[in-house]
């Protein structure tokens, strides 16, 4: 099969959606399948490489997050997309909606991936007005989703996220998956701080995120003193984060790391604490869990992530920094009750390997050709 993968950002980002896009893609590619990329940076054996533009936001705040916008250069996107069997849309973005303009032309069928909710782009800017995320989802489901022939959608909840907003058009509920090097490892290659409770945390430093909250409530835990902050990810907030952390007693540990490079940490900590308002699904828990490491998340109403808790234990209320207290200091009194549920965590995860992800995603791929065939042939 010949794939295109529409995606502004590719060659330096710590995007969840690129990582999961270049998984998807090292995978299909050693099936056999040929695809091609449309993105940023530089070129590389199939890829076709877009300029960059920019789009003037606060702070230069997508800049700070190491994401690139393409511009859709018609000539490149006709030639390209003419010798596909599919495109597959992965941002809703300028790139994305003339990709799916030039392909319906061409009448190559196209799947999009909801990678990127309203609220990510919003609340990262400091707005939180209910009528502006209506205005963009709006927007997203009419250039994109709605125009695409199915989408992909990495969870229930973003499949009923996008129907609450009006999406019309098929979808299929495909997790981003975790792939197998994501497991525990032996002791001596785990990166470990010795005598310290190891909280990890990894993710974009985004408002959304709520680092800043982690941070508080280990600052108000009765065992402050025990704990060590391990942060791994960049974003726009990391000196302010680097600055409130100075107030624990272990200096919190920042670092940006590839992703495979994240194991060994994933695998030494004690317990993954997910705070984020607002996720589609979220990699970095579903590996923490391949890794056998316990996740204390969010329960937020704009989030996925809640899905995975082991119990309502493992469950904190979203933006409650007292609540949050309570649970990590719960845990840290119940170690053995934490080894036990490493090991539930770590038989979840087997749930949600991307190999089967990847068979689910050639199966619409599969469906949308066989679909688009009947009108080729006529027309």
């Amino acid at each position: 099969m010949r794939i295109a993968m529409v995606t502004d950002a590719w060659d330096d980002t710590n995007n969840g959606g690129v990582i999961s896009t270049r998984r998807f893609v090292d995978l299909l590619r050693a099936r056999g399948h040929s695809v091609e990329i449309l993105a940023t940076g530089e070129a590389a054996p199939g890829k076709v490489p877009l300029r960059t533009f920019v789009v003037p936001t606060p702070g230069r705040i997508m800049e700070k997050m190491r994401f690139s916008f393409a511009w859709p250069d018609r000539r490149i996107l006709e030639e390209t997309l003419a010798r596909q069997d599919v495109v597959h849309v992965q941002f809703p973005f300028y790139l994305g909606i003339r990709a799916i303009s030039v392909a319906r032309k061409m009448g190559v069928p196209v799947v999009s991936t909801f990678h990127v909710q309203a609220e990510h782009l919003l609340h990262n800017v400091g707005i939180h007005n209910r009528a502006m995320v209506d205005w963009v989802y709006r927007f997203f489901l009419r250039t994109t989703y709605n125009r695409s022939d199915r989408v992909v959608c990495p969870s229930d909840f973003a499949e009923r996220e996008l129907r609450r907003y009006g999406l019309r058009v098929p979808a299929a509920v495909i997790s981003n998956g975790v792939p197998p090097e994501y497991r525990r490892l032996p002791v001596e290659e785990c990166r470990r701080f010795d005598g310290k409770f190891t909280i990890l945390s990894v993710g974009r430093l985004a408002r959304e995120k709520r680092h800043q909250l982690l941070i508080e409530a280990i600052r108000n835990s009765r065992h402050e003193s025990r704990i060590q902050l391990v942060v791994l990810g960049d974003g726009p907030l990391r000196e302010r984060l680097e600055a409130q952390g100075r107030a624990l007693t272990n200096q919190p540990v920042f670092r940006w790391l590839k992703p495979a490079e994240l194991i060994p940490y994933y695998s030494g900590a004690d317990l993954c604490v997910h705070a984020a308002d607002v996720e589609v699904e979220c990699m970095s828990v579903l590996e923490a869990m391949a890794c056998g490491l316990p996740c204390l998340i969010a329960d937020s109403p704009l989030s996925a992530t809640p899905q995975f808790a082991l119990s309502e234990e493992f469950l904190f209320a979203a933006g409650d920094r007292e609540d949050l207290t309570r649970k990590i200091d719960r845990w840290i009194e119940r170690p053995e009750a934490l080894r036990l549920a490493g090991e539930g965590y770590r038989e979840a995860a087997q749930r949600y390997r991307v190999e089967a992800s990847l068979e689910k995603l050639l199966e619409v791929y599969r469906q949308v050709v066989e679909a688009a065939a009947p009108a080729t042939q006529t027309s």
